[in-house]
């Protein structure tokens, strides 16, 4: 899959305006680089990469990938999951010349597709079981059930396994920021794209 080459995914995640995603949802998303998120101890805004069009073309000039390739793109067939996949379409579009084909099904058969690997993009989510960094840095350790990708690196399950048994906070924030750098800057298995907050209607 051309979606292998590390140039084309950074590309793809500096093509894409996050800062949008409250705007057109409506429903008081935030875009992030981060994979954990804001207000969660391990948080730090400037991890991930920022919206820069120019550096994004600079990247898919690194992948030797042409514009106007096609790539699929796979999701559950919710309205809201659809509309995500259309504006990163018109984003990578826009500003990279690639053209991304929408494969949408029912949440059963999207699972399938996963357990099949059958698409290089998926788009997915992830909501913690408890508030703490591991709930989320875990999921893409090299053996978990939860990881998706196929990707494994071992430096990354090593500070991620580290920091989960550290009873020193300051070493643990160390070794998060370390792990989230090879999983959203360096690696990139995963694009974060927005935090979505829990809304309540109070008396």
């Amino acid at each position: 899959y051309p979606i292998s080459s590390v140039h084309l995914r950074r590309a793809i995640a500096m093509a894409i305006d996050k800062s949008k995603f409250g705007e057109f949802m409506h429903g008081g998303q935030t875009g992030t680089g981060s994979f954990i998120p804001e207000g969660m101890f391990g948080y730090d805004k400037s991890i991930g990469l920022a919206y820069d069009p120019t550096a994004a073309k600079k990247e898919l000039a690194k992948s030797g990938i042409k514009a106007g390739m096609k790539i699929e793109l796979v999701s559950p067939n919710w309205e809201k999951n659809l509309m995500v996949c259309q504006y990163i379409q018109g984003e990578l579009k826009k500003n990279l010349g690639i053209d991304i084909s929408i494969r949408s099904f029912d949440h059963k058969t999207f699972r399938a597709q996963l357990e099949l690997y059958s698409f290089p993009i998926f788009l997915n989510s992830w909501s913690a079981d408890y508030p703490d960094p591991d709930n989320f840095l875990s999921v893409f350790l090299g053996g978990a059930g939860n990881n998706r990708t196929k990707w494994k690196n071992a430096d990354y399950d090593a500070k991620v396994l580290l920091a989960r048994y550290n009873q020193n906070q300051k070493a643990r924030l160390k070794l998060y920021g370390q792990a989230q750098k090879i999983l959203v800057e360096d690696d990139m298995p995963i694009l974060p794209l927005y935090n979505e907050p829990s809304l309540a209607l109070v008396n």
